[in-house]
C-alpha cells in the first residue's frame, strides 16, 4: 500500500483515518507547528506542516486533507494546494466502487464515503468531500473544495460552485446552478439559481406547547378517525 499522511489532527482526521487505512499505509499526521501539542496522534507521528517535506519524501508519500469546512473551505483549499506545491500527490477515496464504473469522473483528492450514489455523466472536482447517503443525479458538475453533508439530494444537470457547503438533508432541484461559496443549510430546498456567497437556511423547528406523550395520544386519535 502507498504511504499516506493526513493533514489535520481533529475530528475529521479521526473519522477518515479508518477508511484511508483500508487503501493506504498511514504514516502520520501533519499540523501547523503552532498547534502541535504532542509528538504523536492516534499512535502515529505528528509532523510540522510547514516543513513536512523534510520528514517525508513527496515522491513516495501521498496526502489527504482531513479538515472541516471552516471559512467556507478556504483552509482546506489552502492546505491542499500547499501540499501539491511541495510535490505531494493527493490521495483519493471512493467507498462505492460502482461510482467510477458508471462514467463518473472523480478528481484526485476527493473523498466519497459509503452509501452514496452518483449517476452517470457527473463530474466531481478535486478536494471535494461527500459524506454518507448522498444522491447526486445525472450530468452534475460538482466544483472544487466543495463540502456535501449526509443525506443531501442533488437532482440532474446541477452545477455546484467551488467552495460551497451543503448541509445535512439539503435538496437541490433539477437544472440549478449553485454559485461559488454558497452555504446551503440543513434541510434547505433550493429550486432557483443562486449568486456568489449567498446563504440559504430554513427556520428551526419550534417546541410545541404540549407534552410529548399527550401529543402521541392525540395523533393516535386523529389517525383512528380517518
Amino acid at each position: 500500500m502507498k504511504p499516506l499522511v493526513i493533514v489535520g489532527c481533529g475530528n475529521m482526521a479521526k473519522t477518515l483515518a479508518p477508511y484511508l487505512k483500508e487503501k493506504y499505509q498511514l504514516v502520520g499526521y501533519a499540523l501547523d507547528k503552532k498547534y502541535i501539542s504532542s509528538e504523536t496522534y492516534e499512535g502515529l507521528p505528528v509532523y510540522p506542516f510547514e516543513s513536512i517535506e523534510a520528514y517525508l519524501d513527496p515522491e513516495d508519500v501521498c496526502f489527504a486533507v482531513a479538515i472541516g469546512f471552516q471559512d467556507m473551505n478556504l483552509i482546506r483549499e489552502s492546505k491542499f494546494n500547499e501540499m501539491k506545491t511541495k510535490g505531494f500527490q493527493p490521495a483519493q477515496l471512493v467507498l462505492n466502487p460502482r461510482i467510477e464504473g458508471h462514467g463518473v469522473e472523480v478528481a484526485k483528492g476527493s473523498i466519497i464515503l459509503e452509501h452514496t450514489s452518483i449517476h452517470a455523466g457527473s463530474v466531481i472536482g478535486e478536494n471535494t468531500f461527500i459524506s454518507t447517503g448522498v444522491d447526486i443525479g445525472h450530468n452534475c458538475k460538482i466544483g472544487k473544495n466543495v463540502w456535501i453533508n449526509s443525506g443531501v439530494t442533488i437532482a440532474g444537470d446541477v452545477e455546484i460552485g467551488d467552495n460551497s457547503v451543503l448541509g445535512v438533508g439539503a435538496t437541490i432541484g433539477n437544472n440549478i446552478a449553485i454559485a461559488q461559496c454558497n452555504f446551503i443549510g440543513a434541510g434547505a430546498l433550493v429550486v432557483k439559481n443562486t449568486k456568489k456567497n449567498e446563504t440559504y437556511a430554513v427556520k428551526q423547528s419550534e417546541s410545541l406547547p404540549i407534552n410529548s406523550r399527550d401529543f402521541l395520544k392525540l395523533s393516535s386519535i386523529h389517525r383512528s378517525n380517518h
